[in-house]
């Protein structure tokens, strides 16, 4: 018996984490979203959105911004306004500074959101590109008789590959200058 190892298999077994089970990614996502969440809890007065009060604010939000500060503006110089007790000043006032000191924050979150989903893309870009790679030259050595392990492997990523469906045009839809087998006169 002796010690030299067999071609086709690995030295050593190779251990092999399940998908499913956690990783630190799930880590660092789940503190994420516990910081999310404290952040979210430094906002006053936070309101989630509800379809009733949805319609509300649909009601009142097209009009212009500059009508909260001019209607500050007139009811502290004007009395006979004041005295209708119909808008609150204070409250007012607050609710515009909010507004003002939370757009750049909005902005910051929009595009956080917008860059997330791309990195997760382009992370997955990454995994397909290298699997494509994988898969065309496992194709090459699949062709060999003696690489039927690799064959096998190919087959199963062939099922998964499910490419993504091509822009076919009918004969019918051509015109003479866009078909390609056609010489142009």
């Amino acid at each position: 018996m002796t010690d030299t190892p067999v071609p086709d298999l690995p030295a050593a077994p190779v251990a092999i984490e399940p998908l499913d089970a956690l990783t630190p990614y799930d880590e660092v996502a789940a503190q994420f979203v516990a910081a999310l969440k404290a952040a979210i809890a430094l906002i006053p007065r936070f309101v989630p959105r509800h379809p009733e009060t949805e319609k509300f604010v649909q009601r009142y939000l097209s009009f212009s911004d500059d009508l909260i500060p001019t209607t500050i503006s007139s009811v502290e110089q004007c009395p006979e306004l004041a005295a209708t007790g119909k808008f609150d000043v204070p409250k007012a006032r607050a609710g515009y500074q909010f507004n003002t000191a939370f757009r750049p924050v909005i902005d910051m979150v929009e595009q956080l959101g917008t860059d997330l989903q791309f990195t997760c893309r382009y992370r997955k870009a990454e995994g397909v590109a290298s699997a494509l790679q994988t898969y065309a030259i496992g194709k090459g050595i699949g062709r060999d008789p003696s690489s039927a392990s690799v064959a096998a492997h190919v087959a199963i990523m062939k099922r998964d590959l499910k490419r993504p469906p091509r822009n076919k045009t009918t004969k019918a839809n051509r015109t003479p200058a866009s078909d390609p087998k056609k010489p142009t006169p």
